[in-house]
């Protein structure tokens, strides 16, 4: 075991980040003291991550790159002021290759990179929830009247769903630095289970509609997906999965 790898089962990033007056919130989040953040960015615990700038890295070089020192430098501050119980004498190969070894500063190019690619992902976010969103509404409209377990399951998806997706949305469309980091971290998952339900239900929709279609019913009026016939047509541009049926 190398110096570097003593000193992190004793210190993590966070612990460090702590001692030299840097606050960190109880999700873990503070702000990055890498670039200008106003707003917490950094994911910070054993290691740490900003989602803003693309720094990452162990308790060894956020020392090392917050005081701008070397990494065996950072290490030796680490032992002095957490008053580690490691001998320097040990580790004099670690210091013969590491003494004047800094950090590599966050490149702008990777910067732009990092936040191009969460901005994508934000962007692409809004635009699922959005379009789930419409969908529960549909449900909660039609479907609240049919007792057929299938259409009632809807229904209540549409009641459980829409009040959470609304705030869903307002995190992303109005959220500060730190409230979208977290979404990021915690409901990146949620989203991408929530548009493969949107496209298992879309296909199912459109298999509904063709054999609707098949069937010569196409001009009765009828909501495709639900089993009466005496339903509103909904307009095409709120809900263009259900132009299926044109020209068939």
């Amino acid at each position: 075991m190398n110096i570097f790898q003593e000193i992190k089962t004793f210190v993590s990033a966070g612990k460090a980040a702590e001692q030299y007056g840097i606050k960190i919130n109880r999700n873990k989040m503070a702000c990055c003291p890498f670039h200008d953040d106003r707003h917490p960015s950094m994911k910070i615990d054993q290691n740490y991550f900003c989602f803003a700038c693309g720094a990452k890295g162990d308790v060894i070089d956020f020392t090392a790159r917050l005081f701008g020192i070397s990494q065996f430098d950072a290490a030796r501050k680490l032992i002095g002021d957490f008053r580690l119980p490691i001998k320097l004498e040990k580790h004099k190969n670690t210091q013969k290759n590491f003494r004047n070894r800094k950090p590599s500063m966050v490149q702008s190019r990777y910067h732009f990179s990092v936040k191009g690619k969460v901005t994508t992902w934000k962007n692409h976010a809004v635009k699922v929830l959005t379009d789930y969103l419409s969908w529960i509404r549909f449900w909660k409209q039609f479907y609240g009247s049919e007792s057929d377990p299938f259409e009632q399951k809807r229904f209540l998806e549409a009641l459980d769903n829409e009040r959470k997706i609304n705030d869903y949305l307002d995190i992303l469309l109005t959220g500060d630095g730190e409230e979208l980091a977290e979404f990021f971290i915690y409901k990146r998952k949620e989203v991408e289970k929530i548009e493969q339900r949107m496209e298992e239900y879309q296909r199912g929709v459109v298999e509904e509609i063709r054999a609707y279609c098949r069937a010569g019913n196409a001009d009765a009026g009828r909501n495709p997906g639900q089993s009466g016939s005496d339903g509103e047509r909904q307009d095409p541009a709120v809900y263009p999965e259900l132009q299926v049926c044109s020209g068939t």
